[in-house]
């Protein structure tokens, strides 16, 4: 299973949705009961957006096999069972630093990419979301401890600071590389 991590404003979602639109992922998304935002307006690939009474409903049926809240805002993400395919696509899973020990609790056989980008960036790409400013101070208060804890736990970290091209091109170079496709191979990774 590939992890992608990263603070936000990093350009994660930007890249898996390229990879997921070339074919070479298959993310699993999270449900989560954060507004859409303006490039969310048709679905995105990593999440599945709710309101809070179906979350609750999804959450009671025991359908979250973990769930959370992030940056003291009020969204809630959930993140059902993993069910895997043999397509040739990568199974991906999007999650912050801090959650990834949880995660590989649950799933040993992992590889974690982070993807960031400079602050000045990160901070225009958040404050051209529109989303309020509570949103991104909540964002950007951990911003450089995320980065760090992240790039402790990543096997590779790709800086995003040049074309989303060449972006795409060398994290779906890295996960042909690192994740095993062959049922013997499966679990080497860790």
């Amino acid at each position: 299973m590939l992890v992608i991590i990263g603070p936000s404003g990093g350009g994660k979602s930007t890249v898996v949705r390229t990879l997921v639109r070339d074919g070479v992922l298959r993310v699993h998304p999270t449900y989560t009961t954060r507004p859409r935002r303006a490039d969310e307006a048709h679905g995105s690939a990593e999440h599945r957006f709710v309101s809070e009474r179906q979350f609750d409903h999804l959450a009671r049926r025991g359908f979250f096999a973990d769930t959370v809240s992030l940056f003291g805002l009020p969204y809630r993400y959930g993140l059902p069972p993993l069910r895997t395919a043999a397509d040739g696509a990568i199974d991906t899973v999007m999650l912050r630093a801090p959650l990834v020990a949880r995660f590989a609790a649950a799933v040993p056989a992992h590889v974690v990419y982070q993807i960031e980008d400079r602050p000045e960036r990160v901070v225009a790409r958040l404050a051209s979301r529109n989303s309020g400013h509570h949103d991104l101070e909540a964002r950007l208060h951990d911003n450089r401890r995320e980065v760090e804890a992240g790039r402790r736990i990543a096997h590779r970290v790709f800086l995003n600071d040049g074309s989303l091209t060449a972006l795409a091109a060398a994290v779906a170079a890295a996960a042909r590389s690192d994740i095993a496709t062959a049922p013997e191979r499966r679990g080497a990774l860790r």
